[in-house]
């Protein structure tokens, strides 16, 4: 094979080598990895096509490396060596984050978010998060808030931002609410009665069971069967009681998500910490 159409090597199988080499069977080298010896020679086979040259001397008993396999090993192991170096000096840098990180968003992230704050928590013990959960929070642009996790088209001019999710919406009940003759719905109230939301239970979402602004009464009410509500799928999922319908014309509510920030705050690390919990859990 031409050196132009050769595969780069890749890191498995440069694990691979090291073990060998290391370990000094193939036998040895695979349970270390997890694998199967067959899959051992596999790799070893394709590092070799990568490289052009032989990495393990097969005339001369197993595990026994050449030149070339013995320098490839050797970056293998600087290689290994310098992520955990890497990732410890993360974990210590985490465990130093200290202050305190202020984040808005609406009630309906808070299942979201939960993950990555717990996360952070466990990571990053003195680190705290002040969040405020409202439809009409402190502004990211007036300095108010250090982060929003919110719900536009677009970052606003002069904040930095990074979309994490498509917000999907469905319509969800138990099979008892299916179930139920008529069905009956959970609707939003004021002060959301604005929202696309509110103007498709308006024209679809009848007759009404209950009627609240609260998301999380809403969730509550839809699992324990009161009645239909329009929930995102993605924290429907959270909950196996909660059956999707089929009803037409809930994609128009899809919303794209939107973690924003300050653009000089975004590389202080104890925000970047936040922010990168976010992205990492939302994503």
């Amino acid at each position: 094979m031409s050196s132009r159409t050769r595969p780069e090597p890749s890191w498995d199988d440069l694990r691979v080598l090291e073990a060998l080499d290391r370990l000094g069977t193939t036998g040895r080298a695979a349970r270390e990895l997890g694998v199967s010896v067959s899959k051992v020679y596999r790799r070893i086979a394709q590092l070799e096509e990568a490289v052009g040259s032989a990495c393990v001397d097969r005339g001369a008993g197993a595990g026994k490396l050449t030149d070339t396999g013995r320098a490839l090993a050797a970056i293998a192991r600087q290689t290994a060596s310098s992520v955990t170096a890497v990732r410890q000096g993360l974990r210590l840098a985490a465990r130093d984050l200290d202050g305190e990180v202020s984040l808005t968003t609406v009630e309906g992230f808070v299942p979201l978010i939960a993950p990555a704050l717990a996360s952070l928590a466990e990571r990053a013990p003195k680190l705290r998060v002040s969040l405020d959960i409202g439809f009409q929070g402190p502004s990211v642009r007036k300095r108010e808030v250090d982060i929003a996790l919110a719900v536009v088209p677009k970052p606003p001019q002069g904040l930095w931002g990074k979309r994490v999710m498509t917000i999907r919406y469905a319509a969800f009940g138990t099979q008892r609410a299916i179930d139920a003759s008529p069905r009956r719905w959970i609707v939003l109230d004021r002060p959301l009665l604005s929202t696309p939301q509110a103007a498709w239970e308006k024209a679809h979402a009848k007759p009404m069971a209950a009627r609240t602004s609260s998301f999380s009464t809403r969730l509550a009410l839809a699992r324990s069967g009161t009645g239909i509500a329009i929930l995102p799928r993605r924290v429907a999922a959270m909950h196996p009681e909660l059956i999707e319908l089929d009803e037409h014309g809930l994609d128009t509510l899809d919303r794209p998500g939107w973690v924003l920030t300050h653009p000089d705050l975004r590389d202080v690390p104890r925000v970047r910490a936040v922010l990168d919990a976010l992205v990492a859990t939302l994503s």
